[in-house]
C-alpha cells in the first residue's frame, strides 16, 4: 500500500452480523503463526496520547464469532473495532473476499488489551497485509494471552468507496467474553428478590440477622440464582450470563456479598488517629485554658480514619459503633441521643463556648459536599442538689472523606 496523510471521518453505515462457532469455516492453513508482515502495511499513526484508538475511527464492539461490513470514505482511513476474550483464547480474523469490493487493499493490525486507564497503547500484538485473498489481510491465528478487551484496526491507503467485511471466528477458548464492566456492581435488581426472600425466611424462624445471612450466601445459593436467571428457555437473560458461571461465581457474587454485608449492617469499622490540624488542636487548648479551673466548661478532640471498599456508603452508626469501643469517655455510661445533621448539632447541641469550633470542627475532614452527621452518647450525674455535671462525647462522622472526629464536652446545668 502507498503512504498517504492521515484523516478521519465520521461513521459510515455499519452492520453487524454473529453466527455459532460451529458455523464458522475453520482455514486449513497453519494456525500457528500470530504475526505475518507482508508488502507495505499503513499502519495507524502513533498519536501523542499513546492511545491507538485516538488515531482511528471507532465502530463499537463486534462479537467473536462475528462479522462487520463497512466502506472507506477517505484515503488513509482506520477503522477499530472492539472484541472481548477470555486469556488463552485464540480467533481467526480476515478482510474477507466475500462482502468486500474488488481490487480494494487493507491493512490488518491487532492492539491490547485495554488497561485501566482505557488505552490500547500502540504496540502491535498482530498484523498483516495480504495474506488473504488479492490484497485482502487475513490473520490466520491470533493467542490472546490476556484476557480483556482488544482493538481490530482495519486500514487502507487507497480504498476510498470500497466495501469491506472482516470476519472473525473462534479456533479455541472463549473468543467472546463478557465485557467486565458487566460485573462492576451487583446486579440487585435481579439478586435482591433472591436474597430478600431468603433472609425473610429465616428471620421468621427466629434465626439471627447475622446466621441468616450465612445461610442465604452461601454456594448453592450462587448457584440458585445463576440458574433462576441463565436457564436456556429464559428470554430476558442478564448480559453476564454469556461469561458463564464459573465467572459470575467469581466476579458478579463476591460484589453481592459485598454489597449485602453493607446493606444488613454487618460490619464494623476499623479506626485510625488521624492527627488534628495544629490550628485546631490551638483554638480547643485556648478555650480549655479561657475556662481556667472550671470543671463544667472542658472540651477534647479526638480524629480517626477509616478504610472503605464497598459500593454502599457506611453509616452513622457504625461509626459511633467504632468510637465506643475505643473511647474512655465518661459518656458512655449513658445512652445514646438520636442522630442529626451538623447543622442541628451547632444550633442545639453545641455548648456556647465551643461556638467558635464550628466550622472548624466541620472543615477538619469534610470534603465540603458530603452530608456530615452527628451521633453520640449523653450522661449526666447529680453533683449537688439541683446541679449536674454532663459529659457528652459527639461523632461528627464524615461519610465521603472517610473521616470520624469525636469531640467530647464536659458542663453543668440544672437538673
Amino acid at each position: 500500500m502507498r503512504r498517504s496523510p492521515k484523516s478521519l471521518w465520521l461513521f459510515p453505515a455499519l452492520l453487524l452480523g454473529a453466527c455459532a462457532p460451529t458455523e464458522a469455516p475453520v482455514d486449513a492453513e497453519s494456525s500457528t503463526i500470530d504475526t505475518v508482515t507482508q508488502g507495505v502495511l499503513y499502519a495507524p499513526p502513533a498519536p501523542a496520547s499513546g492511545n491507538i484508538l485516538d488515531s482511528t475511527t471507532y465502530m463499537g464492539q463486534v462479537p467473536v464469532p462475528g462479522a462487520v461490513q463497512t466502506t472507506f470514505t477517505m484515503n488513509p482511513q482506520y477503522f477499530s473495532f472492539g472484541i472481548n476474550v477470555s486469556a488463552g483464547a485464540q480467533a481467526k480474523l480476515e478482510v474477507t473476499h466475500l462482502g468486500s469490493s474488488m481490487g480494494l487493499d487493507t491493512g490488518l493490525f491487532v492492539y491490547g488489551p485495554k488497561n485501566t486507564s482505557g488505552s490500547y497503547g500502540t504496540t502491535v500484538l498482530a498484523q498483516d497485509d495480504e495474506s488473504g485473498y488479492g490484497q485482502l489481510s487475513k490473520l490466520a491465528s491470533v493467542t490472546f494471552t490476556q484476557g480483556g478487551e482488544y482493538l481490530v484496526v482495519v486500514s487502507t491507503g487507497t480504498g476510498v468507496g470500497k466495501q469491506f467485511r472482516l470476519q472473525l471466528d473462534c479456533l479455541s477458548g472463549n473468543c467472546n467474553a463478557v465485557d467486565p464492566a458487566v460485573y462492576a456492581t451487583c446486579d440487585t435488581a435481579r439478586v435482591g428478590p433472591y436474597v430478600d426472600d431468603c433472609m425473610s425466611h429465616w428471620n421468621a424462624e427466629g434465626v439471627p440477622t447475622d446466621e441468616a445471612f450465612s445461610r442465604c450466601f452461601g454456594a448453592d445459593d450462587s448457584h440458585t440464582i445463576y440458574e433462576n436467571n441463565c436457564y436456556a428457555a429464559n428470554p430476558f437473560k442478564p448480559a453476564w450470563c454469556a461469561g458463564g458461571e464459573a465467572q459470575w461465581t467469581q466476579w458478579m457474587w463476591s460484589k453481592c456479598l459485598n454489597y449485602y454485608t453493607v446493606d444488613y449492617g454487618l460490619y464494623s469499622l476499623s479506626l485510625s488517629a488521624q492527627p488534628l490540624s495544629p490550628g485546631l488542636q490551638s483554638e480547643l487548648a485556648a478555650i480549655n485554658t479561657a475556662c481556667g479551673q472550671n470543671e463544667m466548661c472542658k472540651g477534647a478532640a479526638h480524629g480517626y480514619s477509616f478504610s472503605w471498599n464497598h459500593a454502599l456508603p457506611p453509616s452513622l452508626d457504625k461509626a459511633v459503633e467504632a468510637v465506643a469501643a475505643i473511647s474512655q469517655s465518661y459518656a458512655l455510661y449513658g445512652s445514646q441521643f438520636d442522630a442529626m445533621s451538623y447543622a442541628d448539632f451547632t444550633r442545639f447541641q453545641l455548648r456556647p463556648q465551643f461556638n467558635s469550633l464550628a466550622s472548624d470542627l466541620l472543615n477538619e475532614y469534610s470534603n465540603g459536599t458530603e452530608s456530615v452527621q452527628v451521633g453520640g452518647y449523653r450522661f449526666g450525674y447529680m453533683t449537688w442538689p439541683d446541679a449536674c455535671t454532663i459529659w457528652e462525647l459527639d461523632v461528627i462522622f464524615f461519610p465521603e472523606s472517610h473521616r470520624v472526629l469525636a469531640f467530647e464536652e464536659q458542663y453543668g446545668q440544672d437538673c
